[in-house]
């Protein structure tokens, strides 16, 4: 009997869990970055690097004639917590991540969000190695953090990582 409760009270409890951030997941996305109007632009500064120092740059476009924001979580404008980069060698297996993840109280507050003016962009460096174990060889990254955001997943850049 006191097995039994136990289930359904644990049940219950994530049954409301997934409701409410799904909840906040839809207001932050249809209320900070209309469709189309913000674009996400990963680059990188050279094409080989040392495996311990992988400068990228991520930038965010606003193609729109009005001020837009995004959630800085999950980019790398918080650049030492969250997956939100997708790291695949040559051979298709996934860079070990090494970084912190954080539990996030939805929906985000104020200071979560950064504003970027109509047709201007807002643009931060990172060290992909500080979150990613990576070894010599060729890698592919795509930049996957959307979800919370609210930004699109953008286009694929490579590289290559020489001998540490």
């Amino acid at each position: 009997m006191i097995r039994n409760s136990a289930i359904l009270l644990l049940c219950l409890a994530a049954a409301t869990g997934c409701q409410n951030r799904k909840a906040g997941l839809n207001t932050a996305d249809t209320a900070t970055v209309p469709s189309g109007k913000l674009e996400a632009r990963l680059a990188a500064s050279a094409g080989a690097f040392p495996a311990d120092s992988v400068t990228l740059s991520f930038t965010v476009v606003n193609r729109a004639d009005s001020v837009q924001r995004f959630v800085r979580w999950e980019t790398p404008f918080e650049p030492r917590l969250g997956k939100y980069l997708e790291v695949m060698d040559e051979k298709g297996t996934e860079a070990e991540f090494k970084g912190a993840m954080a539990r996030r109280v939805m929906p985000p507050p104020a200071e979560a969000y950064i504003e970027v003016p109509a047709h201007d962009s807002v643009r931060t460096e990172f060290n992909l190695a500080t979150n990613f174990t990576l070894a010599e060889g060729s890698y592919t990254i795509k930049y996957v953090g959307g979800g919370v955001s609210g930004l699109e997943a953008g286009k694929e850049i490579k590289i290559k990582v020489a001998k540490p």
